[in-house]
């Protein structure tokens, strides 16, 4: 216990010898207060002496993400976030080693994105969310898929055109030949058994396609014929299915069982320029279904989202919109096979300073209680004094900490949130009136 002690105490010397101050974006939470509802009452605390300043900027070159919680202006914790070179670091006040998590295989990346954007805070603070007005989707010319291997179409006494192409094994080798080296070794790297005995000849596909197009809607059937050691096989195994009409394309992708098809995965996409909406819609079997929606509503943008799989359904929503100079967004979440929702308001008006006020609401219900907590918004310009991380050498990986490196993070979270529990539980909770 007391290395533990005393590296904590050289970590906290060396931050606060770090720490340097600078004008940042500073949003500050203030006047909470707690409603908690159910069918025995509803009860209601006065946190109106909790404070929080969450502050953004740049640290040692690296974003940085800073939070201080007071209650009656006694300091009851202190946290940061900071993305250094692909990773993003927590440090916690009173926590002797930060906790890491690598971004992904895209941490290069994403790394540089967050750079400039907190690099840029004030540009990126003032720009709007944008309101979606619409967009045309133009029926896809699918007569120019035959034309390519020299098809000509045929008209019926209908005005239907169809045509009929096919792409032997020999062809659709060819062509992979030429497109494999184009994607990169990462991208195939799980697939390199299989892409050998491609490469070999040893297996591949031929592909048998139909279109057709009766001037609203064109149609394409294309059969997918596995070939095994030059030889094709006489019925197709796989399918795709395509259809494209103004405004509305759909993708189907076949599996044929005993000469018929079932659909494994379908993706339909569908858009209302006039009324600016746009749908797009992922089903997987019926298993795992993905539904995306933009739309407008009372005068506020809408971006919805509905996904379900292994049984379970996920709704979340975010509306935007302003009302005079007030900009308000809300972002809304519920899991209905477990009758939990969330949701989060937060609205903003300039107040002719340079800096916005206004207010944000979380609300959280489950298991029939309700939790209302609300609080004044400030957003500004403030000298921050930043507490930044810096070496992530004995940092604490989130991925792969052994079970006693995390059990004694476990108990330093625990000491370093006890003044803000301590703090939340002597206050007294009301009848609500």
């Amino acid at each position: 216990m007391k290395k533990v002690l005393a590296v904590a105490l050289a970590l906290m010397m060396l931050l606060a010898s770090a720490a340097f101050a600078e004008t940042a974006n500073v949003a500050t939470l203030s006047n909470f207060n707690l409603l908690v509802s159910s069918a025995d009452g509803s009860m209601t605390v006065d946190l109106s002496g909790l404070k929080a300043d969450i502050a953004m900027g740049m640290a040692n070159d690296a974003p940085i993400i800073q939070l201080d919680v007071s209650g009656d202006g006694q300091k009851l914790l202190g946290a940061v976030i900071q993305f250094i070179d692909g990773k993003m670091a927590l440090a916690i006040d009173g926590v002797s080693r930060p906790m890491v998590a690598d971004m992904g295989p895209t941490a290069g990346e994403a790394q540089e994105t967050l750079n400039e954007l907190f690099a840029n805070l004030d540009q990126f603070s003032d720009v709007k969310l944008p309101a979606f007005t619409g967009v045309s989707i133009p029926k896809v010319d699918l007569m120019q898929v035959p034309a390519l291997f020299g098809a000509a179409p045929t008209t019926d006494a209908n005005g239907v055109q169809t045509a009929s192409f096919s792409l032997p094994y020999e062809m659709v080798k060819q062509m992979l030949d030429m497109i494999l080296p184009m994607i990169p070794e990462q991208a195939t790297a799980q697939l390199g058994p299989v892409l050998d005995q491609v490469k070999s000849g040893a297996i591949g596909i031929a592909l048998e396609g139909k279109v057709s197009d009766d001037g609203n809607t064109a149609e394409m059937l294309v059969d997918i014929y596995m070939v095994q050691n030059g030889v094709t096989a006489d019925s197709p195994a796989l399918a795709l299915y395509f259809a494209s009409a103004e405004n509305s394309d759909s993708l189907q992708v076949q599996l044929y069982q005993e000469g018929q098809a079932v659909t494994l995965g379908q993706l339909d996409v569908a858009s209302d320029p006039a009324a600016a909406t746009l749908d797009v819609g992922l089903d997987l079997m019926g298993q795992v279904k993905f539904n995306f929606s933009l739309y407008p509503q009372d005068g506020a943008q809408v971006a919805a989202l509905a996904a379900t799989a292994e049984g379970e359904t996920i709704n979340a929503s975010l509306t935007y919109g302003e009302e005079g100079e007030k900009e308000y967004a809300d972002f809304a979440f519920e899991l209905p096979g477990q009758d939990v929702s969330a949701s989060i308001h937060v609205d903003e008006t300039p107040d002719g300073t340079g800096s916005k006020t206004g207010a944000l609401e979380l609300s959280v219900a489950a298991q029939g209680q309700t939790v209302n907590l609300t609080s004044d918004l400030t957003e500004g310009k403030g000298d921050v004094q930043f507490r930044p991380i810096g070496s992530l050498a004995n940092a604490l990986d989130a991925n792969n900490a052994s079970e006693a490196d995390a059990a004694a993070f476990g108990t330093e979270l625990e000491s370093a949130i006890a003044p803000l529990l301590s703090y939340i539980s002597s206050l007294e909770a009301q009848p609500a009136a």
